[in-house]
């Protein structure tokens, strides 16, 4: 947790597998021009996102930029912006400790978001305390096993280790197909072989497409030849990388999430070097809120009201009408909300004459899971102070343990416990709790059984409940989960949202409507797929208003490239 390391700049990143668009030339040719495009006169048309999370945010700023002059935001939350970027205070007199309630750990493959994060000179140095990276136990089957920092996990679990490892390095032969190490294609991508990443990931789409990741392990290690050399045994194996995971945690709540929702982070490199931000990642939002056009913040901009419908006139307008009964008419819409809230709250997934059938069963079929956490503020670092694992994940109630240091500098400093941070079905379990002290209780009292020693200090600052903070994303009424991971052969969908913008590229297809969020995105659940989707709607609308996108833009430059 205290080891630092310099900000990695977005030259060090490369294009992801599904679009294989170059964000990052994008991002440093913008920042050349001083925007993603511009208007010959002057632009005076009306543009609503409705949304205000980190995707409506960065679309609003680059329409601003850009020079289109009148942008409202409508935010459904009545006290904040910002979305799933939420970093939670404990205590306003302790600003310093931060409770992650949403996106919290970031890899520097994300290079939309570090673009942004450079922009607002926001520190990025911190490693989060994944498995492995710092001292950790692991709690299978009602016994703890260490694992130190920089070690191989404890030997109980060398075989699916090394098994996994061989895979991601060598890859593996099924039914006579050679499905190349899942490193080179990302490799290739870092070196621009972008033909052979392509071919290389419909290889694995064509043989994984409609396999769900536990499927997909069972195929590739109990094949003839598995990676490692060693035929996985079911259940035991499986039980046991479904604990140990892929780099960040336990997957065994997700098996039944598609494979190559999985393989898309290994190979866009998101389980690698995942970063903490110490100011909160909510800075982000929060200084884009305080820019300033025509003597307006972003800020000065967000309707804090909830858009109940979307109509249209007979001259093309929209009529946007909130829940107070307000209408507002507008040239332009961004829909960044999920997809859930696009169906429940928006009802886009009905026919209308904005999104064809394709992108509202996208809409209406799209997988979000949910997520829960609960966080700790405690007297101090006893982990540090007694020797105790950094991390801890279990098979039990208590999935993922991360002890945060928010001031490595002050060895007399307060510590922050994430304590339970659950997916899926182990998530839905805690919802039940809705007391958070209880909810509190009955994880510690799980802990104790294979932890006492480090249980024994979970408890609040002072016996204070204010220092316990908790989230389901799945009971958030404007959200309704937390990201979207989808269910096998559904791929297509998400490919359907991302490339919706391009419907403005051409009069006839063009409605004026564009869909972005993270929900939209391939990588669902990392701020990078929800930036990527709001640079693709804002160039969406600069194009559809008449502008000039840079050379190269998302809406002329990146094509559809595989059969999902």
């Amino acid at each position: 947790m205290a080891v630092k390391l310099c900000n990695t700049r977005q030259d060090h990143a490369f294009p992801y597998i599904d679009n294989l668009f170059d964000y990052g030339t994008f991002f440093a040719h913008a920042n050349e021009k001083g925007s993603i495009g511009y208007f010959s006169t002057c632009c005076n048309e009306h543009v609503a996102i409705i949304g205000a999370g980190l995707s409506g945010m960065i679309a609003a700023r680059e329409l601003l930029n850009a020079g289109v002059r009148h942008v409202t935001l409508f935010e459904a939350d009545q006290e904040r912006s910002g979305g799933r970027l939420l970093s939670q205070r404990f205590d306003s007199s302790l600003p310093e400790y931060i409770a992650e309630m949403g996106a919290m750990r970031f890899p520097p493959t994300e290079v939309s978001l570090f673009h942004y994060l450079d922009l607002f000179n926001i520190d990025t140095a911190s490693v989060f305390p994944d498995p492995g990276i710092v001292d950790t136990e692991i709690h299978f089957q009602n016994e703890a096993y260490m694992w130190k920092a920089g070690s191989p996990p404890p030997p109980l679990f060398h075989r699916v280790n090394r098994g996994w490892k061989c895979f991601l390095k060598e890859g593996v032969t099924l039914d006579g197909k050679v499905l190349i190490a899942p490193i080179a294609i990302t490799q290739a991508l870092r070196e621009g072989r972008l033909d052979d990443a392509k071919e290389a990931w419909q290889q694995y789409l064509d043989v994984f497409s409609d396999s769900c990741f536990y499927s997909s392990l069972v195929k590739i290690f109990t094949c003839a030849n598995p990676p490692g050399g060693e035929v996985w045994q079911k259940p035991d194996d499986f039980a046991l990388f479904g604990s140990l995971g892929i780099g960040s945690g336990g997957f065994q709540p997700v098996f039944r999430a598609a494979f190559i929702e999985i393989m898309r982070l290994v190979v866009n490199g998101l389980e690698e070097d995942q970063r903490l931000i110490p100011s909160g990642i909510a800075t982000l939002t929060k200084k884009m809120s305080k820019e300033i056009w025509d003597n307006q913040t972003l800020a000065d901009r967000i309707v804090h009201q909830k858009v109940t419908e979307i109509s249209e006139q007979e001259d093309g307008q929209f009529i946007i009408t909130t829940e107070t009964g307000e209408r507002a008419k507008f040239d332009r819409i961004i829909v960044t909300v999920s997809t859930r809230a696009m169906q429940v709250s928006l009802k886009l997934s009905q026919p209308n004459q904005w999104l064809n059938t394709e992108v509202t069963r996208a809409i209406n079929e799209t997988h979000l899971i949910g997520s829960s956490k609960l966080f700790l503020l405690t007297r101090d670092k006893f982990w540090l102070k007694e020797g105790l694992p950094h991390t801890i994940l279990t098979d039990t109630l208590a999935k993922g343990i991360y002890c945060l240091d928010y001031k490595p500098e002050d060895p007399d400093g307060h510590g922050v416990v994430l304590i339970s941070y659950t997916w899926e079905d182990d998530s839905h379990k805690l919802v039940t709790l809705k007391d958070k002290q209880a909810r509190l209780e009955r994880l510690t009292e799980e802990l104790r059984q294979t932890a006492p020693d480090f249980a024994k200090h979970l408890v609040p600052m002072n016996d204070d409940p204010k220092y316990i903070l908790e989230y389901d994303w799945l009971t958030t009424p404007n959200v309704m989960g937390a990201f979207k991971l989808n269910y096998p052969e559904d791929d297509r969908y998400s490919e359907v949202l991302f490339f919706q913008f391009q419907n403005a590229a051409k009069p006839e297809s063009d409605r004026g409507l564009y869909l972005a969020g993270c929900s939209c995105s391939f990588t669902g659940g990392w701020a990078e797929g929800a930036i990527q989707t709001g640079i693709n709607a804002a160039c969406a609308v600069i194009h559809s208003l008449g502008g000039e996108l840079l050379p190269k833009n998302p809406l002329h430059s990146m094509s559809r490239h595989y059969r999902y």
